[in-house]
């Protein structure tokens, strides 16, 4: 009989199983989310249906899928953020662009625990005040109307041209970023994202040296601001940041998790929709159910800091955890509980910007279901997905308006 306590506080009254016992078979293992990106919903809705909990052998790390596990182990603060990579067993870098990279991205709010994250979390509020955020709605709408336009037939990537620039260029506005950086940008926020969210220790020295080149922009950016404020996100960044007496290095770090977060899962959440909109009716395009269906961030990595039970398993200190995010939301989804989706996390760690991104994707939403009414129809040359396990996104996604033309392929399973 178990003697911890599961992480909710309550006994365990069964054995808790262990590694072994709890171990899932190689195919529902989450590296098949970069092997069948189609397949993603088939494949985690297998895992929940399986249990709330598993040992995946194959990435070394618990597997929580359960949505009511899931929302315990955010909340629990025994499971800890602060970690390099929880989804790598390789030791750090002595290489001296990795040994840097990976000292900023110690930094970064993201993988912080408590006084500390709550720190930075505030300063980051700065720039995400509500009414900084309602300001750029009317640009945003602009912005959706030029990027897809409706009153012309002919073809269009919506992925690559719409659901990539749209959220950088919202990101510029909000940030006070020149338009002539943001592919700069954009590649240093790719490179971070590989570094900080895949499956495996990414050892690539291009994208070490892109995510080099993004931060040290950043830091430029942070002194340039405090030597000439203005009203942009940047500047009321550093402000926020000298109240609390951060260093540099500290508000440029969180600068580019910004950016990266800012960015990345946009796209993904963008050009998912669109094609199940396409591929079935336009009700897929209700925001909250979509986050729910599609959960832009598919999991979170913990390291437990204690023994704790969850979901009848032991959970060793030391084990790493990834929290599935989009597990959870689809039993949400399949029980009627939906609108509580889990896409935006839970508890402390909660997304800092869930306003903003909710209010990007109703703006494009709107113009995405008048795209579809105004006859968007996906074109024969096939959509691309990006392989991402955690961040999926269409990379090619072909569109053609004709008026004349109606969605008939049934709704592919994500």
């Amino acid at each position: 009989m178990s003697s911890c306590k599961v992480a909710g506080g309550h006994p365990q009254l069964t054995p808790a199983r262990d590694k072994r016992q709890a171990a899932c078979p190689k195919d529902l293992s989450v590296y098949n989310l970069i092997l069948r990106p189609a397949a993603a919903r088939q494949h985690l809705t297998a895992l929940v249906q399986r249990g709330a909990v598993h040992w995946d052998p194959y990435v070394s790390a618990w597997l929580i899928c359960g949505a009511d596990e899931v929302s315990l182990v955010l909340a629990d603060e025994r499971f800890s953020s602060k970690r390099l990579n929880a989804n790598s067993d390789k030791a750090p870098s002595r290489d001296a662009a990795e040994s840097t990279m990976d000292a900023m991205v110690s930094r970064m709010m993201l993988l912080k625990d408590g006084a500390e994250h709550l720190r930075l979390k505030k300063v980051a509020r700065a720039v995400l005040a509500p009414q900084r955020i309602q300001a750029l709605e009317p640009s945003m709408r602009a912005l959706a109307a030029e990027l897809l336009p409706l009153d012309s037939p002919g073809d269009l990537d919506f992925a690559g041209h719409v659901a990539k620039e749209f959220p950088l260029r919202v990101l510029g506005k909000l940030l006070g970023i020149d338009e002539s950086d943001l592919d700069m940008v954009l590649a240093g926020s790719d490179a971070i994202t590989a570094i900080v969210s895949g499956l495996d220790r990414t050892v690539d020295p291009e994208i070490h040296r892109r995510a080099r080149t993004l931060y040290e922009y950043a830091l430029r950016l942070v002194r340039e601001r405090r030597e000439a404020p203005g009203e942009d996100g940047i500047s009321a960044l550093v402000r926020a940041a000298d109240d609390e007496g951060l260093h540099d290095a500290d508000i440029a770090a969180n600068l580019v998790m910004l950016i990266a977060s800012g960015h990345q899962t946009m796209p993904g959440f963008l050009s998912i929709s669109l094609h199940d909109a396409l591929t079935s009716d336009v009700s897929a395009l209700e925001l909250h159910s979509a986050l729910a269906s599609v959960t832009p961030s598919r999991f979170v990595g913990r390291v437990a800091t204690a023994d704790i039970d969850v979901g009848g398993c032991r959970i060793r200190a030391g084990d790493k955890v990834l929290v599935l995010l989009a597990a959870a939301n689809w039993q949400l989804a399949s029980t009627g509980r939906g609108k509580r989706h889990l896409a935006f996390g839970h508890g402390r760690h909660r997304c800092a910007g869930a306003a903003m991104a909710e209010l990007e994707g109703a703006v494009m939403f709107e113009r995405m279901a008048q795209a579809v009414r105004s006859g968007a129809r996906l074109t024969g040359a096939g959509v691309e997905w990006n392989g991402d396990a955690n961040l999926p996104s269409l990379t090619k996604l072909p569109i053609r308006f004709d008026r004349t033309a109606k969605a008939t392929t049934p709704l592919s399973d994500r």
